[in-house]
């Protein structure tokens, strides 16, 4: 997420009025090609149980289903956290932190910031990737998207002990557009593509426009062959991607508050695109809206989706009016930006 002043500030004016140019009756909904997003009970929830608690999540990925039903997911923090987390009886959330071995905090220590952005779990080769962005004046860099090596290759582990930063083909094509804390927010793949979804491409002066551009990239060979620009597609800002099968990208217009779902022919000419408008309400209380920031997406069990808010500070807590009008708890929440989980069914 850009979390930076500069850029907060100048997100500021368009997120407020997409808010204000919509009237939202739930926080769910459908399109014209019949994609219904059915909010699933008990969510959306806050990202923490009793004793542990994520910071700034902006990234989740679902890695498996155990026997019992229990879900396993790792969340990115762009403060430079990752954390396996675990759902059962889909309410019951647990965490455990996952640590860096000597030669990964080594690695990582020239970085001007830790900006964790997208994690993503590759069912087809097990192998999980992180995105992280270039901060500072030689951000190019650190912008990247890298494998994770776990201790013992076992991603149940929690150690990793190298990250290896992926080289696309032709470098200027992959770090065109790429400006400081602007950089690959969505990232995933299908069987035999990448997708990488940049932030937003800025003007000369680093204002937020109204497009953004897919770069998609052969998996054998890490060569970008396919860039779409969005410009045409009403897709701001791309902050989370998630391929469910082969030539197919779910992902998240943050500023628009919309979930996208793409569809590509065999040449990456899209064939469907459709667009759900989400609504973000506090945990418990629905009647009540907050000013969201979703930044992650994933799909879990039984063709459900999951969206995670990382907490923009500036606008997160509400109003006294609404504030007043919540339990302590929920207000504790607000106050330590504890970032919400939303769950959908999709029909």
């Amino acid at each position: 997420m850009t979390n930076s002043f500069p850029y907060m500030k100048k997100l500021t004016l368009l997120i407020l009025l997409s808010i204000l140019s919509h009237s939202f009756a739930c926080n769910c909904g459908s399109d014209s090609t019949g994609i219904n997003l059915t909010p699933a009970d008990n969510y959306p929830r806050w990202l923490k149980n009793d004793d542990y608690h994520t910071s700034q999540t902006s990234g989740i990925t679902r890695i498996k289903e155990s026997d019992d039903g229990t879900q396993q997911f790792l969340l990115a923090d762009d403060i430079g956290k990752i954390h396996r987390f675990f759902i059962n009886e889909d309410t019951v959330f647990s965490f455990s932190e996952i640590k860096f071995g000597t030669e990964a905090t080594d690695y990582l220590a020239d970085f001007p910031k830790l900006d964790f952005e997208e994690i993503f779990f590759d069912k087809y080769t097990g192998n999980v990737y992180l995105s992280i962005e270039g901060n500072e004046e030689n951000h190019l860099a650190f912008h990247g998207i890298y494998r994770l090596k776990f201790f013992d290759d076992d991603i149940c582990e929690d150690s990793v002990i190298a990250l290896e930063k992926l080289d696309f083909e032709p470098k200027e094509t992959f770090f065109e557009n790429l400006r400081w804390n602007i950089g690959y927010e969505g990232f995933t793949a299908d069987e035999n593509f990448f997708y990488l979804g940049l932030e937003n491409v800025q003007t000369p002066d680093g204002e937020f426009t109204d497009s953004t551009v897919i770069r998609i990239a052969d998996k054998a060979t890490f060569k970008i062959v396919k860039e779409i620009s969005t410009s045409v597609l009403g897709i701001a800002t791309i902050c989370g991607l998630y391929s469910d099968e082969n030539y197919s990208l779910w992902g998240i217009d943050r500023n628009q508050r919309k979930v996208f779902k793409l569809k590509f022919d065999e040449y990456f000419n899209i064939s469907e695109i459709s667009f759900i408008e989400i609504k973000t309400v506090v945990p418990g209380y629905n009647n009540f809206e907050y000013v969201g920031s979703l930044e992650s997406i994933t799909m879990g069990s039984g063709n459900s989706l999951f969206l995670v808010d990382d907490p923009w500070h500036t606008y997160f807590i509400p109003t006294d009016e609404i504030l007043n009008q919540l339990d302590n708890s929920t207000i504790n929440n607000f106050n330590n930006f504890i970032p919400v989980i939303y769950k959908f069914d999709i029909d």
